[in-house]
């Protein structure tokens, strides 16, 4: 923000204005998930999903599917929020190692972060670059979203289940609305980035290069600034920005704020999730994923 004051000051408030929209929406969604937590309706959730006497495998999914259901039906960070602590609760159940389990979390998660507009800030961000309605979105996205979180929770459920065992600690699974305490740095950082990159950077090359370009870029410099930056080309430049934030920041631990969310609910609780493990893992997954979800864009038109 001190740059951008410097260096294009009469920028700022435009460039504020533009950025509040997509900040206040997740704000107004953390504050309904908090909310629901209160009342107990994430964790009869949480319960109904993850059976006790479940195979691990099965348990494994089950955590993977909530994970991916909050963060497409509801938000990323409050995805990572809530299924984390079930995760190690679900860890300690069926003998799972916790580790193992916060990386495929996290990885889930994120991948499955672009069902609707709202379920990754890094969206709304593009989107209000080049806006598409709520409904036109959807009848694009819902078959790559399957693709991709089917694709996921069957590799990773597999890793787990062949994994040897550690038990975590229990851990509480209602999420704070203090979550919401977190957008103001990120909007400060997003307005600024803003600001001085008035015209954005365009992605140049065909969609799979662009996808690249944007995974690269996310991975270096983190989803969120990246999607601030990033003005996309047309419908399949704004595909390639979306599943490039969403999915890309998989391979590095830094790619995504929810990672590193992730990360510090794990040590708080006794478990490590591992930088290496975590890129080992999205370096097998990443591409497979972004395949998955170029597939899905296709069969339902989107990238027509």
């Amino acid at each position: 923000m001190a740059a951008a004051a410097c260096l294009r000051p009469r920028a700022l408030p435009a460039a504020a204005w533009a950025t509040a929209g997509p900040f206040a929406t997740l704000a107004a969604i953390i504050a309904g998930s908090a909310a629901a937590g209160r009342l107990g309706l994430l964790r009869a959730l949480a319960r109904l999903l993850i059976r006790d006497q479940a195979p691990r495998a099965l348990a494994a999914a089950s955590v993977l599917a909530l994970a991916a259901l909050l963060a497409g039906l509801v938000n990323l960070d409050v995805a990572v929020v809530v299924a984390m602590p079930v995760a190690l609760e679900a860890a300690r159940r069926h003998d799972m190692p916790a580790g193992r389990l916060a990386v495929a979390v996290a990885i889930t998660a994120n991948a499955a972060s672009f069902l609707l507009p709202t379920s990754n800030i890094t969206s709304l961000l593009l989107l209000a670059r080049d806006p598409v309605s709520p409904l036109a979105y959807l009848r694009g996205s819902w078959l790559a979203w399957l693709l991709v979180v089917a694709v996921t929770v069957g590799l990773l459920s597999r890793w787990l289940a062949s994994a040897g065992t550690g038990p975590a600690r229990r851990a509480g699974t209602r999420p704070s609305g203090r979550a919401a305490l977190d957008l103001i740095p990120m909007f400060a950082a997003a307005t600024a980035i803003r600001a001085i990159l008035a015209t954005g950077i365009t992605l140049r090359g065909g969609l799979a290069a662009q996808m690249f370009a944007g995974t690269a870029l996310a991975c270096a410099v983190n989803n969120l600034p990246a999607a601030a930056a990033l003005r996309p080309a047309g419908t399949p430049g704004l595909w390639a920005a979306i599943l490039a934030t969403a999915i890309g920041p998989g391979l590095l631990i830094t790619g995504s704020v929810a990672t590193v969310i992730c990360r510090r609910i794990a040590r708080d609780s006794g478990a490590t999730l591992r930088s290496w493990q975590y890129t080992a893992a999205g370096s097998v997954l990443v591409p497979a994923q972004l395949a998955a979800a170029v597939l899905g864009l296709h069969l339902t038109g989107a990238l027509r």
